[in-house]
């Protein structure tokens, strides 16, 4: 079934990756939508041996990065890390322990971030630290399984999870960072469920760059679609409380998604 929308749309273009689609496998692929988009439209198709595509929409992250433990404002990658059309790169190199780490915030508990690293970690035997915050506004280790470590975190792209846990609770940012000139920011004063991430030791290698980050929705319960079934529908994208990626995979086999993203009449995309 396809929900159709009555009113009138504007820019319309691909968000798969490839012409015909993006190429689904077992393993979810993290489809990012181009910015502005506020209407998708998706078909999945060309199965080999895959009954149904699975597709779950993720909500959007705030990306902060701070070297000085929040002391000064961070600089906001979220747009940056979520645009496919953005080459901008996030620089970890050398990252330091402790006084530098990445903030990571949503309106709705998110189990993981899809990593895309450009420039690999390829020095040291550093892990990545994710911990979240608590009822007391402390925060707490999670156990991850991290998807870049190959031998040292960031070492390739993968998925960074965990098992979501009921002491995950939203914090306003100014109260974690009082002190921190953050008081202006949407960001800031939204209760929001944030998870900070800081290598276990200071990275050694020079040139480490991530291109984009996508947020892993809380639940693996994945609608499902059939062989070529449309499905379209409006949706709030690339700001907080809205969604900032697909998730996407076939239960067996291969096959293909088309994803076409639009904008209201009066949008566009940026």
């Amino acid at each position: 079934m396809s929900e159709i929308y009555a009113g009138a749309l504007g820019e319309i273009r691909a968000a798969s990756t490839t012409a015909g689609g993006t190429a689904l496998t077992t393993t979810a692929k993290f489809i990012q939508l181009p910015m502005g988009t506020n209407h998708i439209m998706m078909t999945p198709r060309n199965f080999a041996t895959a009954v149904v595509a699975q597709v779950l929409f993720n909500p959007w992250l705030t990306i902060l990065h701070t070297t000085d433990t929040m002391k000064t404002e961070p600089t906001d990658y979220s747009k940056a890390m979520q645009d496919p059309a953005d080459s901008s790169t996030l620089d970890l190199s050398e990252m330091a322990t402790g006084t530098e780490f990445i903030l990571m915030g949503s309106h709705l508990p998110y189990r993981g971030v899809f990593v895309d690293v450009t420039g690999t970690n390829a020095a040291g035997t550093a892990t990545m630290g994710v911990t979240y915050c608590n009822s007391s506004k402390a925060w707490v280790a999670y156990s991850v399984t991290d998807g870049t470590n190959s031998t040292m975190t960031l070492a390739q792209d993968g998925l960074v999870y965990w098992t979501i846990l009921d002491a995950w609770v939203p914090q306003r940012l100014i109260d974690l960072y009082p002190a921190c000139p953050i008081a202006n920011k949407a960001y800031a004063v939204t209760p929001l469920y944030w998870t900070k991430w800081t290598p276990s030791v200071a990275l050694t290698d020079t040139s480490i760059t991530v291109v984009n980050l996508s947020a892993a929705n809380r639940s693996t319960a994945y609608a499902e679609l059939l062989e070529n079934q449309p499905f379209e529908e409006r949706i709030l994208q690339g700001q907080i409380g809205g969604l900032g990626c697909e998730e996407a995979l076939v239960n067996a086999g291969t096959g293909n998604l088309v994803v076409n993203a639009a904008t209201r009449r009066d949008g566009e995309f940026s």
